[in-house]
């Protein structure tokens, strides 16, 4: 039996790839018949599955949801216990047990199993909606962040490389062209996360 943990609940956020970064298509669109002059510029690469980790905002949403559908999972890792458990003491004492009770054991168990499945399509199904809702206006911001981020350095292109090498779009890049380290901090600086004191309990 599978068991949930916390990272199950957030998927992997959507990959800036196609939302920042061609400067102008549009102009290119009015004029089709005009020669092509490509701009001069750099190509840069930058790793969108570490923005989770490392970006401010993402991470405190992360943390927020986690701690949000926390209990939702600990229940459903509970009920994958108990159903690895009675599997574990059916099989090694089934066959000393009176049939009525294997029967009584296998019924449980057998029900156990619908309610965890249904429980974890709710868990997932929930935890999805509610980590699309909370990262679209962070995703937002990030492409937005992303035009601004290029053309004050002259980048013409910015790849998402860990998705472009997973398709096989790109073989090999520089490593002097990876700007996620740069374009993180730099996001951060821009988009402060302040996190609330806690609070004081108040004396009697």
């Amino acid at each position: 039996m599978k068991l949930f943990k916390l990272s199950v609940i957030i998927l992997a956020l959507a990959s800036l790839a196609g939302t920042a970064l061609a400067q102008q298509p549009a102009a290119a669109a009015q004029k089709p018949a005009a020669p092509a002059v490509l701009p001069k510029g750099k190509i840069a690469v930058v790793n969108t599955g570490l923005f989770q980790e490392q970006v401010a905002e993402f991470k405190d949403k992360v943390e927020s949801l986690n701690r949000q559908f926390e209990p939702r999972v600990k229940d459903v890792q509970g009920l994958a216990d108990r159903i690895n458990a009675l599997e574990t003491t059916l099989k090694s004492q089934g066959g000393v047990l009176a049939a009525a009770r294997v029967a009584e054991m296998t019924e449980n168990l057998e029900s156990m199993k619908r309610e965890y499945q249904r429980k974890s399509e709710d868990l997932q199904a929930d935890a999805g909606r509610a980590r699309d809702k909370a990262f679209e206006p962070i995703t937002g911001k990030l492409g937005k962040f992303a035009e601004d981020y290029t053309a004050k350095r002259g980048i013409v292109m910015l790849v998402d490389i860990g998705n472009a090498i997973q398709s096989g779009t790109v073989l090999w890049f520089d490593p002097r062209a990876d700007v996620t380290q740069d374009f993180i901090s730099e996001y951060n600086k821009a988009n402060p996360v302040t996190t609330a004191a806690p609070k004081t309990p108040a004396k009697p």
